[in-house]
């Protein structure tokens, strides 16, 4: 049972006759005849009596005709509900991170809101490592990571930006007043740390151990306000995103320390599965993100 099959099974019904159905349909009356062929050959029934040159729904014409009509209704109604003409409701699923989601997403979700405020908007917090189980699994449309490029070969990853590294100490600290510092100070001090599935903890990590250099100890924080306050109060040195250290630095709450290893080659990025079909919805935040960043 074809979309087309009820459409001329329906025009035919108020039209009266096959060849002003084809004309209003812009088919060849051949066409229409073909369509109801195939319905009455499906429903194995006959839809219409054929009464010389009038034409008259038979019972079982008259029984499917509401159903007709309904089926082509909600039919129309889930065409216009996905329409990119109609792009002003739907839901976006987004995966951030909550350091991400405070520093960045309220400028963008705010502006995006404005254009669509119909759209509901879903926030899934975690890390690079849930957000590619969720994506392979359709649990997120899309998801803001900061990592090094192209992180996963089934996702789509697109750079906003590059993002500097920090390595941090309080002024207090010992480190505070060097002109130069490096991998090989790490030996003596303690590390505070982002929790596993970070990217750049995952490469300092890493460094490390290619260096064979062992901080005094780890300690591990969930929250990067947390480090920041950790880091404050002299409890040991901490490397962050700059961005988010950036208020703290101006009031000589934390200090840069002259970094003069590699660069970590960090990026935010906005990642999705490769395959992911881009809706309307999807496609405009993409679009909004771009712009933004």
């Amino acid at each position: 049972m074809e979309f087309r099959q009820l459409q001329s099974f329906l025009t035919i019904t108020h039209a009266g006759t096959f060849a002003q159905a084809a004309e209003q349909l812009g088919y060849t009356q051949p066409t229409v005849t073909t369509h109801i062929q195939a319905l009455e050959k499906e429903l194995q029934v006959k839809l219409f009596d054929r009464l010389g040159h009038r034409i008259r729904l038979t019972r079982e014409g008259e029984q499917f005709l509401s159903f007709a009509e309904r089926i082509l209704k909600l039919t129309q109604e889930a065409a216009d509900a996905v329409s990119p003409d109609k792009s002003s409701c739907g839901k976006l699923i987004i995966g951030a991170s909550e350091t991400f989601s405070v520093l960045r997403l309220p400028a963008l979700l705010k502006e995006f809101r404005r254009k669509y405020p119909s759209i509901a908007i879903e926030l899934q917090f975690g890390d690079i490592t849930k957000f590619h189980a969720d994506l392979k699994n359709n649990v997120i449309d899309l998801a803001f990571i900061l990592a090094g490029k192209n992180p996963y070969p089934d996702l789509t990853p697109e750079v906003l930006c590059a993002e500097p590294m920090s390595f941090i100490v309080s002024p207090d600290h010992h480190f505070a007043r060097q002109s130069v510092f490096d991998l090989a100070d790490l030996a003596t001090e303690d590390f505070i740390v982002t929790q596993s599935g970070c990217a750049y903890r995952e490469y300092i990590e890493r460094l490390l151990e290619k260096n064979d250099i062992h901080p005094r100890s780890f300690m591990k924080v969930k929250n990067i306000e947390a480090i920041k306050q950790f880091v404050i109060s002299g409890l040991g040195l901490a490397i962050l995103p700059r961005v988010y250290i950036e208020k703290e630095l101006r009031h000589n709450q934390l200090i840069e320390l002259p970094w003069t290893g590699p660069d970590f080659g960090m990026y935010t990025q906005i990642i999705y599965h490769k395959d992911k079909w881009l809706s309307p919805i999807l496609l405009s935040f993409l679009e909004l993100t771009r712009s933004k960043f």
